[in-house]
């Protein structure tokens, strides 16, 4: 499948907070590929909703190069903080795959990811009962059952006051990340607890 993630390698860098759209310009200015996957939010502020576009991943963005090109401009690009790197110390790969599921889930979403809230859908007739509330314990082993992150295992952390949200760890380019997430987008995988360290 010949498209942008192909014909070069890719890896994952972490940028200065506030600093993915230069980093995403700064990198193409020079000659690379730049994949900056972003989503839709909503911000509330003074009581005030809207909806703001965020990056996917926050402070982090992908850089493809060729293999002849070379690779200290990437360290050296201002506003990027680190290359993400593996427990030998050497940059980690990211499989052009994983990219392509993850354009494939921006795409479907019009380009961005929308995560805002979607309204409850109406109860059915004759069901008044309120919804069960998330009795996940911290630390409680899930899945994601849908999203960008589908198919990742998560460990539970905690959820917002209405019970709509949900704060986990997931594991994300050889890191473990705090991500939000509607609570419907998770399952549980077993009764046993996991350590989030």
């Amino acid at each position: 499948m010949a498209d942008q993630f192909s014909d070069c390698e890719w890896m994952a860098v972490v940028v200065k907070p506030g600093k993915n759209e230069e980093v995403h310009k700064r990198f193409e200015d020079q000659g690379y590929r730049s994949f900056l996957p972003l989503c839709l939010r909503e911000r509330t502020h003074a009581r005030k909703t809207e909806t703001v576009v965020r990056p996917l991943f926050d402070r982090y963005q992908f850089v493809g190069y060729d293999t002849e090109q070379p690779f200290g401009p990437i360290l050296n690009t201002i506003g990027v903080s680190f290359l993400v790197r593996g427990a030998d110390l050497m940059p980690l790969r990211v499989s052009p795959l994983i990219l392509r599921r993850v354009k494939a889930r921006c795409d479907a979403d019009g380009g961005m990811v929308d995560l805002r809230q979607r309204e409850p859908e109406p109860e059915p007739e004759g069901e008044s009962e309120p919804r069960p509330v998330v009795t996940w314990e911290p630390e409680q082993a899930l899945r994601v059952i849908d999203g960008p992150f589908r198919d990742f295992a998560a460990v539970f952390l905690q959820a917002d006051r209405r019970g709509q949200m949900a704060l986990v760890m997931v594991e994300l380019f050889g890191r473990t990340s705090r991500v939000e997430m509607p609570v419907r987008n998770l399952r549980p995988i077993a009764s046993d607890r996991r350590s989030v360290a």
